[in-house]
């Protein structure tokens, strides 16, 4: 198995900073997929791709995992044949945590906690709007 960077990374959807998806530390994306999602968005569409964690995989279970979530054919245009290359780590950095220590953090109990509070919505009245409605 080969060590393999996981990343936080901002992705510009629409390329006009409308839509925006972050990835932080605890939804993490691989750096073989940052370059996916870099063939995909562009690569100015991919900004703060910073690595934050480690894991192991072999190569070609990342590429399959890739395959069945973005589609073969963009995965193979990035990491063409069977006798593919896959850059595995950003950097030769490897004094980070490993990626089951980071997602350990969190237990089940509190993600099921946070999930039972009610959802907090307030609506889009302003105060002139309720002030006016008072007198």
């Amino acid at each position: 198995m080969a060590k393999i960077h996981h990343c936080t990374c901002r992705i510009n959807l629409s390329g006009q900073n409308c839509h925006i998806v972050h990835y932080d530390q605890f939804n993490t994306v691989t750096w073989p997929q940052v370059q996916v999602l870099m063939a995909l968005h562009g690569d100015e569409n991919v900004m703060d791709v910073m690595p934050v964690a480690i894991g192991e995989t072999s190569p070609t279970a990342e590429k399959e995992r890739l395959a069945a979530h973005y589609g073969a054919r963009i995965v193979e245009q990035c990491f063409p044949g069977r006798a593919f290359r896959m850059q595995m780590m950003m950097t030769d950095d490897e004094a980070l945590p490993h990626i089951e220590e980071m997602q350990s953090q969190v237990t089940d109990a509190e993600v099921a906690a946070l999930a039972a509070q009610p959802a907090a919505f307030s609506p889009g009245r302003s105060r002139k709007h309720e002030a006016a409605k008072e007198a």
